[in-house]
């Protein structure tokens, strides 16, 4: 299979760039500032915008059978339709007084997520990009996809206006986008299976997403209940991406600087994975360390672990695979917050009961057995 001329290979990463920072800016990000403005016209509470938000993002419960979609092909095919139907959501939710149907605009609006989220774009990018370009191609989609808050937050005041971006985005990955079919055969998918360090990885990822997901929920609402102006309002929150833009452009460099072997990191095909992805493959190597040199040839690829063979085409899987209990503590996040404000009437209050059961968590996860009693134990 040729690869893409260099001209071509950057107008799809800069494509796929545009493509999250669209996403979620719009179907993420506005969400706090949209769930004010549908309580203040309609009488809503609180819990039920984040219900409705709860719904949406449960669709991660799709995330395995995306991932398999993808990794079958026409990714650029699948993105474009995923950035259509949000736009078709936000069209509909701007013409939406009934909450039942209220609901049902956003479980619409989830599958879009699923479909123009981080998962699914670096799935794509995986695809698409040759070997030596993937973490120069990462590195240029998500510092840019991390101004999404910061662009779109000031943008919620007109849901037509999000509709049309993502309908313009739409097409744009249809035309910039190529349908590629993975080069890898489907009997690689059972190459890789996930042992306990996969449990305490993604049991990492759950307990930081619900923290960032709480607070960012929470402080729109709080600065505006404090009685700043919207356009005030916006521009702090928007301020949460600009932040955490250092650190993503940082990431990569101070990693090949900090770990030893961390180049291996970023060779045979893992540079374009997600950050939880990334990480796996630094614990899996690890884990193989402690393996004897004849059953590492037997369990492992060519790569001398298992994430280290995973080719474009397994990705989408094994990053989904991951991805799936970050992604369902995100979706029952919005709702549980929304209760815990219902209930204790105050942000703070909502906030020192969300930090406690978050700290009890902490706290139980200590008991794990550590690394070095995870070295060859599978889970289901």
């Amino acid at each position: 299979m040729n690869s893409p001329s260099p001209a071509r290979q950057r107008q799809v990463v800069w494509t796929l760039a545009l493509l999250a920072t669209v996403g979620y800016g719009a179907l993420y990000y506005a969400q706090p500032l949209l769930a004010v403005a549908f309580e203040n016209a309609y009488g809503w509470n609180r819990a039920q915008t984040s219900l409705a938000f709860t719904l949406a993002l449960l669709t991660a419960g799709l995330a395995p059978a995306l991932g398999r979609i993808l990794d079958a092909g026409q990714g650029g095919r699948w993105l474009g339709a995923g950035a259509l139907l949000g736009s078709l959501a936000f069209a509909l939710l701007a013409l939406m007084s009934f909450y039942p149907l209220f609901e049902v605009v956003w479980l619409l609006a989830g599958v879009a997520m699923g479909l123009t989220f981080y998962e699914a774009v670096f799935t794509v990018l995986g695809q698409q990009a040759g070997a030596s370009a993937r973490q120069s191609d990462t590195l240029i989609v998500t510092p840019i996809a991390g101004l999404a808050s910061t662009v779109f937050v000031p943008l919620t005041a007109a849901l037509l206006g999000l509709s049309a971006l993502l309908l313009l985005i739409g097409l744009l990955v249809w035309r910039a986008v190529p349908d590629r079919a993975p080069s890898t055969p489907s009997s690689a998918l059972k190459a890789f299976t996930p042992g306990l360090l996969f449990g305490r990885l993604a049991m990492s990822f759950t307990l930081s997403r619900i923290v960032t997901v709480s607070v960012g929920l929470q402080l729109a609402p709080l600065l505006l209940a404090a009685g700043h102006p919207p356009a005030v309002t916006a521009g702090l929150t928007g301020l949460l991406g600009l932040a955490a833009l250092p650190g993503r452009i940082v990431f990569l460099p101070l990693l090949r600087r900090l770990a030893p072997d961390a180049r291996l990191d970023w060779s045979d095909g893992r540079r374009h994975s997600s950050p939880p992805l990334r990480a796996l493959h630094r614990t899996q190597r690890r884990r193989n360390r402690g393996v004897r040199p004849r059953q590492r040839r037997a369990d492992a690829s060519p790569g001398r672990t298992a994430c280290a063979a995973l080719p474009g085409g397994l990705f989408g899987t094994v990053n989904r695979r991951l991805a799936r209990p970050v992604n369902l503590a995100q979706a029952v996040t919005p709702f549980g917050v929304g209760l815990l404000y219902t209930w204790s009437g105050g942000f703070i209050r909502s906030l020192l009961v969300g930090l406690a059961a978050l700290a009890g968590w902490s706290l139980i996860g200590q008991g794990f057995p550590k690394e070095a009693d995870l070295t060859d134990a599978p889970i289901s």
